[in-house]
């Protein structure tokens, strides 16, 4: 049975790497290489420089790194700026917005809400116990983990789901300085533009033993993936009556998933059509076990395989605490839907 989304046939582009012509990857690859390049070139440089620890290499720095440099070139200002000035057409296509500044104040409030949504403790629980172990549900993941021996580590796991929850932080948060972040532009989009780039770099060369794709980091891993961390904690808190966003919520995904070159046709635009395409990927074969589609917030240990499920685990760490400050500031802010949050509808 074909991949069929929005009435549109899929199958095609599944395997395919991520460099969607109608994502934004793709339109500031072809706007302005150089940044792309020197996003690559940053990250080779940081990996040549960190120890690995059992075969893995943190990769933190390269993004705390993006705080320090001065100037414009990597600020969300003018990235957008050439985005617009180079396709305004194909780059509304994706936004849905008709220029650089309604673009930048409707990511602006799509970020600001997923940073509020992140921070629950509904959302953590998610996060840490259901999402990046439903990432094994799909095959090609599955086949990625199964290829790198650290990912059956407890301890290395447990590094890099932190690391992992450490990046998103910087890329809802705008990625600045705190101290000096009030002078200068957020730099979400050149950070998310560098987690392509790392992806690119380390992952590629794998091969799908489960589905004899020449990749496994493709437009459907990858897509899959997304929905694990969006929808999954989306159908928690509407399973709480927790107040939050859709629109915005969804909309922050969306635009993430195209940073990373994710093909929009693959990305949910709400919650029904997240919902669909959950079903989609086991019906379709992408993802082990088949029909009925698991709940999104129960896991369902029969799908995942065994190493990778054993060696899964995430232990806090000390460095978290420095996101305590804009954990108040969030809070402060959405106060009214704070309560909401609490009591439930």
């Amino acid at each position: 049975m074909p991949f069929i989304f929005r009435g549109q046939n899929l199958d095609a582009i599944l395997g395919d790497p991520l460099n969607a012509a109608n994502s934004l990857f793709s339109i500031m690859n072809a706007a302005e290489p150089e940044l792309l390049q020197g996003l690559r070139t940053h990250w080779s440089k940081h990996v040549s420089t960190v120890t690995a620890f059992q075969g893995w290499r943190p990769a933190l720095k390269a993004f705390s790194d993006i705080t320090g440099f001065w100037g414009t070139t990597y600020s969300d200002h003018r990235l957008a700026k050439v985005l617009y000035d180079h396709d305004a057409n194909a780059t509304a296509a994706v936004t849905g917005a008709q220029s650089a500044a309604q673009f930048l104040r409707d990511f602006e409030a799509a970020r600001d809400e997923a940073f509020y949504v992140f921070f629950q403790a509904t959302s953590v629980n998610q996060l840490a116990g259901v999402s990046f172990k439903a990432t094994y549900y799909h095959k090609d993941v599955s086949a990625l983990f199964e290829q790198r021996r650290h990912s059956k580590i407890k301890a290395v796991v447990s590094r890099r789901v932190i690391e992992t929850a450490q990046i998103m932080l910087r890329i809802l948060y705008g990625n600045m300085n705190m101290g000096w972040g009030s002078i200068y532009s957020t730099r979400t989009l050149a950070t998310t533009l560098l987690l392509a780039q790392m992806h690119n770099v380390a992952l590629s060369h794998y091969q799908s033993h489960h589905t004899g794709r020449d990749r496994c980091y493709n437009q459907s891993a990858v897509a899959f993936t997304l929905l694990t961390f969006s929808h999954v904690v989306a159908q928690a808190w509407v399973n709480k009556g927790y107040e939050y966003n859709e629109q915005r919520w969804y909309s922050f995904w969306k635009l993430l998933g195209s940073l990373l070159g994710v093909d929009t046709r693959l990305m949910a635009d709400d919650h029904a059509e997240a919902a669909t395409l959950w079903n989609l990927f086991f019906a379709r074969g992408e993802c082990f076990g088949g029909t009925p589609a698991p709940a999104p917030t129960v896991l369902d240990p029969n799908r995942i395989d065994d190493d990778l499920w054993n060696g899964y685990d995430v232990q806090p760490e000390a460095n978290l605490l420095q996101w305590v400050p804009a954990f108040i500031v969030t809070q402060l802010r959405n106060s009214l839907r704070w309560g909401k949050y609490l009591t439930g509808f």
